[in-house]
């Protein structure tokens, strides 16, 4: 079943006048559970920093990504007009991203384009693996010529939840990086 249907679903027995809100839509699928800030650890020691909070009332998710010195600011939303769980960002490199959610087999699947400046495009899908309630892996692959992916992935990543109050590194230019609690 896919997340379309179940927006379907549930726009259909939602009274009129009420509107679906992502924040429905993802907990009708048990994927709350992504709500929070995320850690893992890539090949060389590279830190990999994801944080998914809601925002306005749950019709929309805010993602943070930091890896390195690459970091993406985006928004998750449903478009209950289309039943689609649409998502885009904007990253500090000048490129502009654009994707939608669905689901597979193994769970989530954020399907995304990268608009280059140069005028190029990237296309990419990661597969969301629940491991268990602090623990999840992402498997990241490229999307051929033809518009499907491909049958590897070309990397994973487990990502493990940062509690309220552990310590972060931040990062200024030209100070050493030191430990940071939480707001």
């Amino acid at each position: 079943m896919s997340l379309v249907i179940v927006a379907f679903l549930a726009t259909s027995v939602i009274p009129a006048g009420a509107q679906l809100r992502l924040g429905d839509v993802v907990s009708e699928y048990g994927y709350d559970g992504i709500i929070g800030k995320w850690v893992a650890t890539g090949d060389g020691g590279r830190k990999y920093e994801i944080e998914y909070k809601w925002a306005l009332d749950k019709h929309v998710i805010i993602v943070d990504v930091k890896i390195g010195g690459f970091k993406y600011h985006g928004m998750i939303m449903f478009v209950p007009s289309r039943l689609e769980v649409v998502q885009i960002g904007a990253d500090n490199m000048g490129r502009t991203w654009k994707g939608t959610w669905d689901e597979s087999y193994e769970g989530p699947v954020n399907r995304s384009e990268c608009l280059n400046s140069d005028g190029t495009t990237e296309k990419m899908e990661h597969v969301y693996v629940k491991i268990d309630s602090n623990n999840f892996r992402v498997k990241d692959y490229a999307v051929g010529a033809d518009g499907y992916r491909l049958s590897q992935p070309r990397s994973e990543l487990i990502f493990k939840r940062r509690r309220v109050g552990q310590p972060q590194l931040i990062d200024k230019p030209g100070k050493t990086q030191k430990p940071k609690k939480d707001d």
